[in-house]
């Protein structure tokens, strides 16, 4: 059962429609014109989330929904007996995240989070560099993400033009998550500024800068923006470079297709080189639905579930705090 249908919403009820192993019980939203599309898919149409689960008794519900509707949808889902996949960010706040992660220990039901950047090969690929210790003890990691949505699909007046920390909450939070993943190391402290576009849709600032520090020292520059202006645009993955003791490794390209772009390696003295990326059983959001039927199936903890991203979700928050305030912020000062 899915909840929300906008555009991006579309994008994941065609999704689920045709993936394997997967079928799609009916689509939840209260707006008339979304529940019109949805009809074209053939599957009963909600208004309530409620009526969906009497109706249907889905498996697994999947939120598309405002990030301010997480936790009700979530806990309401959880509570009927059925697991829960939502988008990305969590929950607007770390008070909700946490409930979520409470409601489904209470329920013993899986809530996983979308970040669906994890379910790609290059990522992969670099998490499998710095952990097998081909590059050493980690020195530096810079990554960089621009892209113009000024004049994109956004307006001042959708969630994403209005809410607090646009870019951090719905962008960063996939690079965050991938530091995460990559290293293997949690983010303890954050410095960081924003600044406004006066001529984009976002009531807030949509461009940060940042030095993050990992758990073991390392320093992490990190650039993006959503007000892109000098044509010079990443991926929505970002550009990727790090710096070990032994050698570096990149990560770039792929700006007209996210599942796309290269990785390569530098030993330092020998040439750079371009390296195989791994073979992955389903990619990007087909990625994330896999892995939550597997933990449904096997009562294991998937990747991304709801306790695991708190950690992800604090170290926005802690970003976010420090533009706010203008000072170094540490992670566990956002922690309730």
């Amino acid at each position: 059962m899915q909840v929300g249908v906008g555009l991006w919403g579309q994008s994941w009820a065609e999704l689920v429609a045709r993936a394997r192993g997967f079928r799609l019980a009916g689509v939840v939203d209260a707006g008339a014109a979304a529940r019109d599309w949805a009809g074209g898919l053939g599957v009963p149409v909600f208004r309530r989330l409620e009526q969906a689960l009497s109706a249907a008794r889905p498996q697994l519900v999947v939120l598309v929904s405002p990030p301010a509707t997480h936790r009700p949808l979530a806990e309401t889902a959880l509570a009927a007996g059925s697991h829960v996949v939502i988008e990305k960010p969590l929950a607007s706040s770390l008070a909700d995240a946490q409930a979520i992660a409470a409601a489904a220990r209470a329920h013993g039901r899986v809530a996983m989070v979308s970040q669906n950047y994890r379910f790609r090969r290059q990522p992969r690929a670099l998490e499998a560099l710095v952990r097998g210790g081909s590059l050493g003890r980690l020195l530096a990691i810079r990554s960089e993400c621009r892209r113009d949505l000024r004049a994109a699909w956004i307006s001042p007046r959708d969630w994403r033009g209005r809410m607090p920390h646009p870019y951090l909450l719905d962008m960063a939070v996939h690079h965050v998550d991938l530091l995460r993943a990559i290293t293997g190391q949690e983010l303890v402290e954050a410095d960081a500024r924003s600044w406004p576009a006066p001529d984009g849709p976002f009531r807030h600032d949509p461009t940060v800068e940042a030095i993050l520090t990992l758990a073991d020292g390392t320093p992490v520059a990190y650039h993006g923006t959503w007000a892109e202006s000098t044509g010079r645009e990443t991926s929505w993955n970002g550009d990727w470079e790090i710096v070990g003791t032994r050698g570096r490794a990149g990560w770039s390209g792929g700006v007209g297709n996210a599942l796309r772009g290269s990785v390569s390696v530098e030993p330092y003295g020998k040439p750079r080189r371009r390296i195989a990326l791994p073979v992955l059983p389903a990619l990007d959001r087909l990625g994330v639905l896999n892995e939550a039927k597997r933990a449904i199936r096997t009562g294991e903890e998937p990747e991304c579930s709801a306790a695991d991203n708190l950690w992800t979700l604090a170290a926005v928050f802690a970003i976010a705090r420090s533009t706010e305030e203008r000072r170094p912020v540490r992670v566990d000062e956002v922690l309730p």
